[in-house]
């Protein structure tokens, strides 16, 4: 990744409400509403656009299907180091239990 424009697109299980409440607790002075699809956070001296898109749920088996979305982050003008660190701060407020 370089600073200028580097992204990172996720699939992640997660229904938007859950989505939701793993990024206040990521960004709790991150104002958005409950509608919203694109975040937009200031990171070192440029910012990161997180957007999602709902997929269609994954089936996992006849009776078990998994919600789905594609989550992409762009970063603007952010250093591969504050990049690495976002990314690795995200991924531990969206984990989940379960192993």
């Amino acid at each position: 990744m370089s600073g200028a424009g580097a992204a990172e697109t996720k699939l992640m299980s997660a229904t938007p409400r859950e989505f939701y409440r793993s990024l206040r607790a990521f960004a709790p002075d991150l104002e958005f509403g409950d509608e919203q699809s694109l975040f937009v956070m200031p990171v070192e001296t440029g910012e990161a656009r997180i957007e999602f898109t709902v997929l269609p749920p994954r089936q996992v088996t006849g009776l078990l299907s998994l919600p789905q979305m594609r989550v992409t982050i762009d970063f603007e003008a952010v250093s591969e180091a504050a990049q690495q660190r976002f990314l690795s701060d995200f991924d531990l407020a969206f984990r989940r239990g379960g192993g």
